[in-house]
């Protein structure tokens, strides 16, 4: 094997399985957000995918999510300008990165121009938009919003 390769990469190749769940942990700065990246363009490049909103990651912090978008479109946007890679991980990210991009061209996405259709989201916004399109199910009559600081709402339950 490869000695610039890390010494998990064949479990990192077995994490880009998509037709298989998995958790990943690992400490900061191992490459997890890296990981969930591959797999994310890897889904998008799916034949299967018509549609990037078709494709959902979550993360839990909107910085998360904001950081995620921002990785993905500048892994696109090195895949666009032939950016050769560091890395046999970041040859991964590419080579997937260009495969969207063909799908993209084919299916006229405009990811550059429209990022927004990057289905990247939190936990609480989706757990929120389940809660307000089941409004009668959830209790809620659809008007909860989430807090960054819950306690006074801990203090008066």
């Amino acid at each position: 094997m490869n000695s610039t390769l890390p010494p998990d990469y064949l479990e990192r190749e077995r994490a880009l399985d998509n037709s298989r769940s998995w958790i990943v942990e690992a400490p900061a700065g191992s490459g997890k957000t890296g990981l969930l990246i591959q797999r994310y363009l890897k889904l998008l490049a799916s034949p299967d995918v018509e549609q990037p909103e078709q494709v959902l990651a979550i993360t839990f912090t909107r910085k998360a999510t904001a950081e995620m978008k921002e990785r993905i479109l500048d892994a696109l946007r090195d895949a666009q300008n032939n950016q050769p890679p560091e890395s046999p991980f970041q040859n991964t990210t590419l080579e997937l990165s260009a495969q969207v991009l063909r799908r993209s061209n084919e299916l006229g996405w405009h990811l550059f121009s429209q990022p927004h259709r990057l289905n990247i989201r939190t936990i609480d916004s989706v757990c929120g938009e389940i809660a307000r399109s089941l409004p009668l199910l959830s209790g809620s009559a659809a008007t909860a919003t989430p807090v960054e600081d819950a306690l006074p709402f801990y203090l008066q339950a």
